[in-house]
């Protein structure tokens, strides 16, 4: 996808005649250790594939991505892992918080170290039902990077919605260690313009709060206006796609609004 960026300093292009009320889609959602989903959280929306649960916007995605993999010559790609209760969360970290106690770690330095590669409950996107582990041999490690479906995947992800969401280079800002397993749905516009700059989930956050609106090219006559506002209700144009809030109970919102080219450009 050949897209180009504007970043502006422009508050918001709520200016329309024709105006709607959206609900916030939670694909932006920052979870993490320091901002928790509650033990009751669940998404809006859950379907199933092949035995595994996942948000309805990342099945459809997936579905899409996995076929142009497959296009491309890349098989065997299989999803491992998606939506995870809290509770489901709860007993993968208390596991491996005891798999180290049993190392002769402390229980308080084993919790610190389990932290690094497992979320605690409720900093898990996989409760989201956003975040998808993948691989192509039943483990999830990170020499799948190096495989042809992991860099298929880095390379041509962001093109369905999904980022790689704990990248080798940004352990220091996301806390987790690398995963190329890991991918997380953003919606594409998002996934593009985090992979052009290099941008975790966080910094894209940052961004946004900085840059105030983006403006993202893509391809058959259009673009998106991508505003970030800091209050809601709000009237909104009639083209918005997506409003997403930074999290539960926090006033931070992105607005994507879909426009067309206009012939005369």
């Amino acid at each position: 996808m050949i897209c180009k960026f504007i970043m502006v300093t422009l508050l918001t292009v709520l200016l329309t005649a024709q105006v709607t009320y959206a609900n916030d889609s939670e694909i932006l959602w920052l979870v993490n250790r320091n901002s928790r989903l509650s033990s009751d959280y669940k998404p809006a929306e859950i379907v199933e594939y092949k035995g595994i649960r996942l948000h309805g916007v990342a099945h459809k995605a997936f579905v899409q991505m996995l076929k142009a993999m497959e296009q491309d010559g890349i098989h065997g790609l299989r999803l491992q892992s998606a939506y995870r209760p809290y509770n489901y969360q709860q007993a993968i970290f208390n596991q491996r918080v005891k798999e180290l106690q049993v190392q002769g770690y402390s229980k308080h330095e084993a919790e610190s170290k389990a932290s690094q590669s497992v979320q605690l409950p409720g900093a898990s996107e996989h409760q989201l039902g956003l975040a998808l582990d993948v691989g192509v041999d039943g483990k999830l490690t990170q020499a799948f990077g190096e495989t042809p479906a992991g860099k298929w995947l880095e390379e041509h992800s962001h093109n369905y919605g999904f980022v790689i969401r704990y990248p080798h280079s940004k352990t220091e800002i996301t806390q987790i260690v690398y995963e190329p397993w890991h991918l997380r749905y953003v919606g594409t516009p998002h996934a593009t313009i985090m992979k052009h700059f290099g941008l975790t989930l966080e910094e894209y956050w940052n961004t946004m709060r900085q840059a105030q609106m983006v403006i993202f090219w893509g391809e058959n006559g259009e673009y998106y206006l991508l505003s970030y506002i800091n209050a809601l209700p709000v009237v909104l144009p009639s083209e918005v796609v997506d409003v997403s809030s930074i999290g539960a109970s926090k006033d931070e919102y992105i607005i994507t609004t879909r426009k067309i080219y206009p012939s005369t450009w």
